[in-house]
Formats: structure tokens, C-alpha cells, sequence
């Protein structure tokens, strides 16, 4: 009987050492603040994993001793939660440094650039995410028809129009790098906040018009011109004929009624012209319920401060076939001007 005290004496001071130890162990652990560079290991932390499920990857890799410990230290943070992802991490690192790296890093997540070429519309750009499988056309749509925004601008924009999207006109082209698991709501936001930092920069200069209409009127000239230099010229057209109450007649807004925004026509056709639709310029007076697609920066300025001269008409330069057109005063000269193209060609 005396022996069998005895083996439980060992036993048990033997399990109270390895206790103790242990304990020294994970104290040292949880206290320790200097990292060494030891050995790098790659660990995969799964999207959705629990706190449990990373102790163990970290654990595994041999990154932390203490899986009790690495979850003390994580409650005692200060960091909301730990993102998932792969990282390169070391075995020589605290677990301080192991902590904010899998706080701050976040996932290395795939990305690619969305280009939206100045002119886009809506409609166009919903088919480019759908294309690139961001986003249903359903989801676009919602979102852009039915998203909360808070940007300044958007008070702008009259909410009792009857325009087919009430943010086009505002969704700003460029090149765009968004991570693969972008949404609708997060790519259209992008477009809306790049947009609003010109707005910043252009809401101050004094216009007779608001800043819908000025809008309105940088998406017709986006439309119609190929040139920088033209654009002013062509938004002083527009205000010409509007002063003047003449019909704009203006193409663009035939071929985006008719092709429901994808400007997809060859040809717009004298059949066309008489299209049932108040983007319609052609039979209604000043200028289209709204913008007819989302132009560039320097299409906004040309509707901003637009050239001051006398010319009401202007077509395409068939001749130099540049994209640069030819501006008159009077549909006489106007006329004429389309036959001599004709005659010389």
C-alpha cells in the first residue's frame, strides 16, 4: 500500500511539474513582444473559418505554441476580427505581430481593371459587369435604381423627371481596379465617388443653367464630338439653339431612345427621327429628360464654359475624315457646305 502512495506522490508532483512548465510556457507566450525571423511558412486561412479553425492552421504550421493562449491574446486585441486569406508568416514572431497581420492584411484577393471608355452609358456599363460576372443585370439595376448614395450631388439630380436612370450621367469613366469579389453596389459606388471628386472642383463656377441641365448637356457633347478642342465649340451650339428655342436635333439622343442606351445603330434612319421618347430631340424642344450617358471631364467643362460664337449648325468633316466637323452660322451655309463635301468626293 505504501508503494502505491508513493507512485501517486510521483505521478502526481510529476503532473503539477508538467503543469507548472507548461504554464511558465504559455505565459512567456502570451507576454512575449519581440519577434525574431526564424523560419517564413505560408498558411491558408479559409474564408469563413472560426477563430478555433484558425488556432488550429496557426497551430499546425507552427506558428503559435498555444492555441488557449493565441485565443486569450486575440479577445485581448483590441482588433474586431481576423480575416481570412493566405499569408506569409514566421515562426519567430509574436503573437502580437501574428495578430495584426491577420487583422490588417486581410485576404490576398485576386483583382482585375473594369474600363469604362468616356460616352458609356449605363446601359453599356451593366453589360460590361455582367460580362465580367461582377453582377446580374438585376442586381446592377437595383442597385443603381434603388442604392443608398450620400454624395452631395446626387441633391442635385431632380427627383421628379421622368429620366430612364436617375444616375446616368454620374457613374465617371476610367479605368478601375476592383478585387474579384466586387458587387454591384461597390462598383457603381466607385464610379459615383469619382465623380463626385471633379464635382468638388466644378459645383463653384458660376452657370445660367443647373448643374442637371450642365450635365445633360456634357453628355450630348460626349456623344457628338471625337476632339478636346471641339467640345467647347459644340456646347456652344447647343446653348445657341436652346437660347434661340430651336429643335437640337441632335442624333445621339435618337440612336440611345432606339437602342435603349447601347448605341449599337449603324445608322440612324428618317424613321428613327420620329421615335416616341423625351430623350427624342428631334421632336421635343431644349434639351433630353437627361444625360444619354456619362461623360468625361472635359466634355463637362466644355458644357461648363462653353465657346461664345454665332454658329447654330455643324456636321462632320468628310473631307479630312478626322473626327473634326465643320461649324456654320446659317442652314444655308450648313447646306452648302454638305454639298461640296459631296461634290468633291
Amino acid at each position: 500500500m505504501k508503494k502505491k502512495w508513493n507512485w501517486l506522490i510521483v505521478i502526481g508532483v510529476l503532473l503539477l511539474l508538467f503543469l507548472l512548465f507548461n504554464g511558465i510556457l504559455m505565459l512567456v507566450e502570451y507576454n512575449d513582444s519581440t519577434s525574431v525571423d526564424k523560419q517564413k511558412v505560408e498558411v491558408s486561412i479559409a474564408e469563413g473559418s472560426t477563430i478555433n479553425q484558425m488556432a488550429d492552421e496557426l497551430k499546425k504550421a507552427g506558428v503559435i505554441g498555444s492555441k488557449f493562449v493565441f485565443k486569450k491574446k486575440v479577445a485581448a486585441s483590441g482588433y474586431d476580427s481576423l480575416q481570412y486569406g493566405d499569408y506569409t508568416l514566421d515562426k519567430g514572431w509574436c503573437l502580437d505581430d501574428i495578430i495584426k497581420v491577420l487583422a490588417t492584411q486581410g485576404a490576398k484577393k485576386e483583382s482585375f481593371n473594369f474600363s469604362v471608355p468616356e460616352g458609356y452609358s449605363v446601359e453599356q456599363i451593366c453589360a460590361k459587369a455582367v460580362e465580367n460576372n461582377i453582377c446580374t443585370e438585376e442586381e446592377f439595376y437595383e442597385v443603381l435604381d434603388h442604392g443608398k448614395f450620400s454624395y452631395d450631388f446626387i441633391k442635385e439630380i431632380p427627383k421628379d423627371l421622368p429620366y430612364r436612370h436617375k444616375l446616368q450621367g454620374f457613374l465617371f469613366p476610367n479605368t478601375y481596379s476592383f478585387d474579384s469579389d466586387t458587387d454591384a453596389y461597390q462598383l457603381i459606388d466607385t464610379m459615383l465617388a469619382e465623380f463626385d471628386k471633379h464635382y468638388q472642383n466644378l459645383k463653384g463656377i458660376p452657370s445660367d443653367y443647373s448643374f442637371y441641365e450642365i450635365m445633360t448637356v456634357a453628355a450630348l457633347v460626349e456623344r457628338e464630338s471625337g476632339l478636346d478642342k471641339e467640345r467647347p465649340v459644340i456646347a456652344g451650339v447647343i446653348y445657341n439653339r436652346i437660347q434661340d428655342e430651336m429643335l437640337l436635333q441632335i442624333d445621339a439622343t435618337v440612336v440611345y431612345a432606339c437602342s435603349e442606351g447601347m448605341y449599337d445603330m449603324k445608322e440612324v434612319l428618317f424613321e428613327d427621327l420620329e421615335v416616341d421618347s423625351l430623350y427624342n430631340t428631334y421632336k421635343n424642344p431644349g434639351l433630353p429628360v437627361g444625360p444619354i450617358c456619362n461623360p468625361g471631364i472635359e466634355s463637362i467643362k466644355a458644357a461648363i464654359l462653353p465657346d461664345r460664337h454665332d454658329y447654330y449648325f455643324y456636321h462632320t468633316d468628310e473631307e479630312k475624315k478626322d473626327g473634326s466637323h465643320i461649324f456654320t452660322e446659317t442652314y444655308e451655309e450648313h447646306t452648302s457646305t454638305m454639298v461640296y463635301e459631296e461634290e468633291t468626293e
